[in-house]
């Protein structure tokens, strides 16, 4: 049997209809358009934080998409939500305990989960925020506010350490399955446009300098978190960062620049 992210993955056909496995999900759209973030949810999700979670999780299912799914490439935390509905729906497990069952535990990620204010104590998680929406400084609760809204979701809320990041890079840098995923460009048949499944891929506004020839994938968390691998030598960087501590930033502008001089840096200095 598969173990860790194979083992979640192992049941998921990209080309299945997402209707086929969430019948509230009123539009077309297949799984593969959820991992490459190619439907077009062109809105911001803190635009419907203040809705009840039900009514949240109905407009993500109802929005009237203008250009047809796959056409574009339109990053988001809708996409996210619902894939994570869909393994929930297919396992019949919420996504915190499968995500314990299937990669966290047999990965011995003993640091990585949901909520970890139930298996851990204050004293390690940092603050992300002095958040005015809320009224108090978010310390072990998910930072984005309708995935908070809307509780265990698949597009926030997974607090790590770096130990437990780099098992999991060193999991998919053992399979081949994978790698070959995480370094395709799954839209190129879009012009401009670059992303794995599930992850970027190549992305020089947090990677630095791309080098022909090169495939890099990696994923950054808004409160200043990432991570960046690259196979072809197994360099591997994780930042975890409360750069909206004590407020957010306007945009990411500083974080990406520190992210990038970060890894040339490292690439520098790998013998």
């Amino acid at each position: 049997m598969p173990t860790g992210y194979l083992a979640l993955i192992e049941n998921l056909d990209v080309n299945t209809p997402i209707a086929d496995i969430l019948p509230e999900f009123k539009n077309k759209g297949k799984i593969f358009h959820l991992l490459t973030h190619s439907l077009d949810y062109r809105f911001p999700m803190s635009s419907l934080k203040d809705l009840p979670p039900q009514e949240i999780w109905r407009r993500i299912c109802t929005h009237k998409f203008e250009i047809p799914p796959g056409k574009l490439f339109c990053y988001g935390n809708a996409n996210s939500i619902v894939l994570g509905k869909v393994l929930e729906a297919i396992y019949k497990k919420t996504l915190d305990k499968l995500a314990k069952e299937k990669v966290f535990e047999p990965l011995k990620m003993h640091s990585t989960g949901w909520n970890p204010l139930e298996w851990t104590s204050a004293s390690r998680i940092i603050p992300t925020e002095i958040c005015p929406w809320r009224g108090r400084e978010l310390r072990g609760e998910t930072h984005d506010e309708s995935a908070w809204k809307m509780g265990v979701v698949g597009s926030a809320g997974v607090f790590s350490t770096v130990p437990d990041i780099l098992t999991f890079l060193e999991h998919i840098l053992k399979s081949d399955f994978l790698l070959e995923k995480l370094t395709t460009n799954a839209l190129s048949y879009l012009p401009g446009e670059c992303a794995a499944l599930g992850f970027e891929l190549n992305n020089p506004k947090f990677m630095g300098e791309i080098k022909k020839g090169e495939a890099i994938f990696g994923k950054t968390g808004f409160t200043g978190t990432s991570f960046v691998c690259r196979p072809s030598d197994k360099f591997c960087l994780v930042i975890l960062s409360n750069y909206t501590y004590p407020h957010r930033k306007p945009n990411a502008d500083r974080i990406n620049a520190f992210r990038a001089e970060v890894l040339r840096r490292g690439y520098e200095a790998k013998p």
